[in-house]
Formats: C-alpha cells, sequence, structure tokens
C-alpha cells in the first residue's frame, strides 16, 4: 500500500518529464546531458557573455521558491461559506504563493482569465507572512519582508536600496505560477501605476514570453487626479498577456449603445485595410434579387495563392460569368478606386451572409454586440471612486470598509473577454472580481465561475471598518460576495431566468498545515514522538479537512462531486473512494468491493483508487487480507495517509 505524497505539485519534475517528451536523447543515466541539448537547439542558444537580460537582486531565489513544493492544505470551512452544497465558486483565505502551489495539480491548465490587481509598491503596502513553509519564510526573510518573529513588515523604503527588487521577487513566483494554471487560450490582466509598470512589463515578458504580449489599457480610474504637482496622473494601467497566442480568441468586450436594427459597412478601412495587406480577405460579393449571394470555397481558394499571388486573369474571368448570370459583382474597393478588402474573412461571411444587406452601392452588415477593445478606458464607469468605492458603500450601508477598491465595471469587462469557466484572482482584497463575475453571469447568461485568495490580512482598530466588526480583509471580501449576491438576484431589471439558475454562493477554505503529522526524530521526547505516529492525523483535524486535502494532493477539482455512503466517500464517480475510520473492518472492505464491482458493471474499463489510514488496520494480517480482497475484485490501486 503506496503512501499518498504529502507535498503539492513538483514543478521541477513536471518540467523533467516535458523535456523526455521532448528531447529524449538528452538524458544520460537519469541526467541531462546539455552538450546534447546544445547541439540540438543550435542557433538559437546565446553563448555571448555580453547579453540583454532583465534582472535584479534576489532573482535567482524568487526563481527557486517558485519551483519548491508546498506541504501545506486548504481546510474547509463550511460554516464561513454560502450554499456549500451547490456553489462552483471558492474563496481561498491565505498566502497567495502558497496556495497557488497547492492548486497546481487541481488547477492546471483550467483557468480562462487571471485578473489581478496586486500591490503598486508605494512603501506602505503590506506583504505576507507564512509559518509553515520553510522555503517561504526563508524567502520573506532573505528579502527582508518578515523579522525573524515572523511579523510582517512593511515594503522598505527606496533608500534602502532593495526598494524594486524586494516587489520583483514578491511578483516573479506569483505570476510564474500563475501561469501554469491559465489554460492554452487563457489571458492575464495586471492593474499597476507608473511607477512599477515598466519593470512589472520586463518581467512579463520574461515570464509569459513578448510574443505573448497582447496589449496595454489605460483605464481613466480616478478624474479627478491625485493632487500631484506638474503631471497629475488620473489613469492607471493594465498589462494584458496570453497564454499560447496562437491559441487564444480574438478579444471583444460589449458596446454600451448597441442597437440590433444598426447596419455597419462590410468595408475595412483605416491600418491593414488594402489588398495587399491582407490578401485573403480581398474576394467578390454577389448581389441578385434583393438578395446577398457568395461564390464557392473553391473559387476564392483560386483567386490567390501564397506561392503565385493575385490571379487577375482567373479574377477576371469570374467576375464575366457572374455578371453573365445577373448577378452584381462587387469586391472591396474604395470610391478613389483603391483596392481595399472586406472587415471579416471569407469564411465567416460564408456563415452570416444571408444578414446581410446592399444598400447604397455598400455591402452592409449587422452592426456586432461586441467590438475589439481599444488601448484606452475613458468612461465614467470606469472611475475607481464612483464605481469601486462608492459603490462599495452602497451594498455596505453608505459605510466606508476598504480602500481603493476597483471600478466593478473596469473588471467586468475585462472577464467578459474569454468564454466560461474559472476566473483567478489571487489579490483578491474587497472581492471586485467576484462581484463581477456573479454580475456578468446574470446579465449575459454566462457561466464563469471564481476563485478568489486573499491573505487575512488584520484590520487596524482605528478604521471604521474595525469598528463595524471586520477584523481581516476576507471577511469584508466574503460579506461583500453574500450582500452583492442578493442584490443581483433580486435585481429586476435583470432576465429572471438568468438570476434565478445564478450561483452567489462560495465554498470558503483557509490555509493551514499538512492534516498529516510528521515523525520528528530530533525530539527530546522520543516515547511520546513513538506514540503519535501510530495516529498520524492531527487531533484538531476532521474527515472534511483530510478528504479536501486528498483532493488537492490527486489533483482533482475542489468542486468535484462527493457521496458520502455509510462506510467510504465515493469522489467522482467512484475514480476515488476513501475511507477514513480510525478503525477498519472487513465490513468495511467488502462494502467497497461491492461498489466498485457496480461501477465495473457500467464499465468494464472503469478505474478506481481506494484511500485508507495506514494506522485504521488492527494488525498486518487484517491489512494484508484487505489487500487481497481489493485486488482480487480488480483494484490495483490503494494508497494509505
Amino acid at each position: 500500500m503506496e503512501k499518498l505524497q504529502g507535498t503539492s505539485m513538483d514543478i521541477v519534475q513536471d518540467n523533467i518529464e516535458k523535456l523526455k517528451q521532448i528531447f529524449p536523447e538528452i538524458f544520460t543515466e537519469g541526467k541531462i546531458d546539455f552538450q546534447v541539448l546544445k547541439q540540438l537547439l543550435g542557433e538559437y542558444i546565446e553563448n555571448d557573455k555580453e547579453r540583454y537580460s532583465f534582472t535584479w537582486k534576489g532573482k535567482t531565489q524568487a526563481r527557486q521558491i517558485a519551483q519548491d513544493t508546498s506541504t501545506g492544505t486548504l481546510r474547509p470551512d463550511r460554516d464561513n461559506s454560502k450554499d456549500w452544497e451547490n456553489t462552483e465558486n471558492l474563496y481561498i483565505e491565505g498566502d497567495n504563493l502558497e496556495v497557488l502551489k497547492l492548486l497546481q495539480k487541481s488547477y492546471h491548465g483550467k483557468i480562462k482569465m487571471i485578473y489581478i490587481d496586486p500591490p503598486y509598491n508605494t512603501g506602505t503596502d503590506i506583504l505576507y507572512k507564512n509559518n509553515y513553509s520553510t522555503p517561504l519564510e526563508y524567502y520573506k526573510k532573505f528579502i527582508g519582508e518578515i523579522s525573524d518573529e515572523n511579523f510582517v513588515l512593511t515594503t522598505n523604503s527606496d533608500t534602502s536600496g532593495r526598494y524594486h527588487s524586494n516587489w520583483l521577487s514578491i511578483m516573479y513566483p506569483v505570476l510564474k505560477l500563475g501561469r501554469n494554471l491559465l489554460s492554452q487560450d487563457g489571458v492575464i490582466a495586471i492593474a499597476i501605476d507608473d511607477y512599477e509598470q515598466s519593470r512589472l512589463k520586463l518581467l512579463c515578458d520574461e515570464i509569459f514570453g513578448e510574443y505573448n504580449f497582447i496589449g496595454t489599457i489605460i483605464t481613466r480610474c480616478n478624474p479627478q487626479g491625485r493632487g500631484k504637482k506638474n503631471i497629475d496622473p488620473v489613469h492607471e494601467y493594465h498589462l494584458v498577456y496570453s497564454k499560447n497566442i496562437e491559441m487564444m480568441k480574438e478579444l471583444k468586450v460589449k458596446k454600451r449603445n448597441y442597437t440590433k436594427d444598426d447596419f455597419s459597412n462590410l468595408l475595412r478601412s483605416g491600418t491593414n485595410s488594402r489588398r495587399e495587406e491582407r490578401p485573403r480577405r480581398y474576394y467578390p460579393i454577389l448581389f441578385k434579387n434583393q438578395k446577398i449571394e457568395m461564390i464557392t470555397l473553391d473559387e476564392y481558394e483560386k483567386i490567390y495563392s501564397k506561392d503565385y499571388g493575385f490571379d487577375e486573369k482567373y479574377i477576371e474571368t469570374l467576375t464575366k460569368n457572374y455578371r453573365d448570370k445577373g448577378y452584381e459583382v462587387i469586391f472591396p474597393i474604395a470610391k478613389n478606386g483603391e483596392k481595399k478588402v472586406w472587415q471579416r474573412t471569407f469564411e465567416r461571411v460564408m456563415g452570416e451572409y444571408s444578414t446581410y444587406i446592399y444598400d447604397g452601392n455598400q455591402v452592409k452588415v449587422p452592426s456586432e454586440e461586441t467590438r475589439t477593445p481599444t488601448s484606452l478606458w475613458n468612461e465614467d464607469i470606469n472611475s475607481n471612486v464612483s464605481y469601486g468605492t462608492n459603490l462599495l458603500m452602497t451594498l455596505f450601508n453608505q459605510e466606508k470598509t476598504f480602500d481603493y477598491p476597483k471600478s466593478l465595471y473596469t473588471v467586468k469587462d475585462f472577464i467578459s473577454m474569454v468564454d466560461d469557466g474559472y476566473i483567478l484572482d489571487f489579490f483578491s482584497g474587497s472581492a471586485t472580481t467576484a462581484h463581477a463575475v456573479m454580475q456578468l453571469n446574470a446579465e449575459e447568461n454566462q457561466n464563469k465561475k471564481f476563485i478568489l485568495v486573499q491573505l487575512p490580512q488584520k484590520i487596524e482598530e482605528n478604521r471604521n471598518a474595525y469598528t463595524l466588526g471586520y477584523k481581516n480583509i476576507c471577511e469584508i471580501g466574503k460579506e461583500r460576495i453574500r450582500r452583492a449576491g442578493e442584490k443581483i438576484k433580486s435585481d429586476e431589471t435583470l432576465p429572471a431566468e438568468n438570476r434565478e439558475k445564478l450561483d452567489i454562493g462560495f465554498k470558503g477554505f483557509k490555509l493551514d498545515s499538512s492534516n498529516i503529522k510528521e515523525w520528528d526524530s530530533e525530539t527530546e521526547n522520543l516515547e511520546q514522538s513513538l506514540f503519535d505516529s501510530i495516529d498520524n492525523i492531527k487531533s484538531d483535524r476532521t474527515s472534511l479537512d483530510i478528504l479536501y486535502e486528498i483532493l488537492l494532493k490527486y489533483g482533482l477539482d475542489l468542486n468535484v462531486p462527493i457521496v458520502e455512503n455509510k462506510h467510504f466517500y465515493s469522489i467522482g464517480g467512484g475514480t476515488l473512494l476513501i475511507n477514513l475510520d480510525k478503525e477498519i473492518d472487513m465490513e468495511v472492505i467488502d462494502s467497497i468491493c461491492e461498489e466498485y464491482k457496480t461501477l465495473l458493471e457500467v464499465d468494464e474499463d472503469f478505474k478506481a483508487t481506494v484511500v485508507l489510514r495506514d494506522s485504521s488496520f488492527a494488525n498486518d494480517v487484517d491489512k494484508t487480507n484487505a489487500m487481497k480482497k481489493l485486488e482480487q475484485v480488480g483494484i490495483k490501486e490503494v494508497r494509505s495517509i
């Protein structure tokens, strides 16, 4: 019976396995032969001593921290959750670096968008603390952000000479781990101000690849300005990157004043509008009997080829043939005679040309509900004051609970750009992202789910939020989700069918040390340590605590269906069969065997893994007999904790 691994995903080992798939020949006796790798990469190896690089004091250690595994876990907090049994949203309290490590197996490649509003490095940003991860403790102490007593310190002043370095060392590992979680078509948007924008751009170019940079969106977030001399900033930036720009879909945002009856000209103007710039969008559209029609795909393919360019003779023949049949043949040609292109691809037009009209010698298409986002968001709804601070105060009966929340509508526009799936925010603050997800789902009948991560940073006693009873930021965030959800649910201006099925709940989790004790061989009381190791589960932990740690270590979604039977938990339709009793008899083993037989009747190739407590058997004979019974019915994977 193999022991269940108590650590998070080993990123280094995962990278090694990927290298084995790509370059199997570079491995010799389990080690990488870099000389062979260099030969395989050829001209892509940089050998010059002087070359472009982006570095800072502590970068090597920050890179190592991102690769270290975690031995922590996420403990369910049902009492402070909402609609635990039905919700698919997650709210996690704890240090984001450690949490991201724990999410690597379960959510690798599953996140559609990451939206974060990290500390802007103003000199007063509070940084994070952790009490049980040695690598992380070392990291925080290395950059000088926690004391030897593990008290959180504020960011160093720039006079220390390490101001930017510390901030970059904080950001590097969480962005690195965040990238792992993005799906291949996933997108990340990061809010930042002038102070660290340039360095964040270089950091993201390295982590995500500068070829995956989509653009920078500037939002007029503070129309009143900040009262600075010379140039008073009214804006902030959002750096937007893709996981794989070749795989992502084209980003769109909803138009504010969309009217279905509006039509616009299909002819493209402005940049990249000439035939030579987008040759595949130069083709004829046909008009006859008040209807738009199209040439065939075969005819389209003969107009232009990459090898030979435009076949002008064929274009003339094609035009004459259709005119002889009574068609008006319309090419994308401007009034001055310049050959242009259509806005849309041939393939797209083939699927929707029946909705087009021909009016005023122009092919016109229904105005789209969405548009490509511009690099400047200059609307009133982007104000962090009016639609961030004031909106939040409205939810909390005009009481101020949080400083500088983001505009709800700015965040909503960002997350609307991607398809349904998980939206992750690991600097979640007042939970604007969760509010935006629920609002968007209710307005547009979407099915996005949020995962929020926030350190339970204590609120100072002189703050209004403390007076109102909120002791840390997480309490504010969770209360906002509760209030915002109910407000959206009761908003009769929104479609009733959307509100009826709207998920306004969340499963709450708290970062903590592992539920499984480690035997301390260096303790002075060896006898007590040996006695404690008989039951290796910590005394203050529940079955639910242990269950969710197993899910994390196996890489299962924290929303996976869980069925509690008399003798075991069935996870994910029987993929995992788990018994956590302190004592196991053959009745338990028999019930697991019967469950597996039932699953085999549905799918003869079904595989299940059984997880049991190592200390639950009375003796080795009972354990051996149990293993034999499980093996007889076909269960080969048995793990212990």
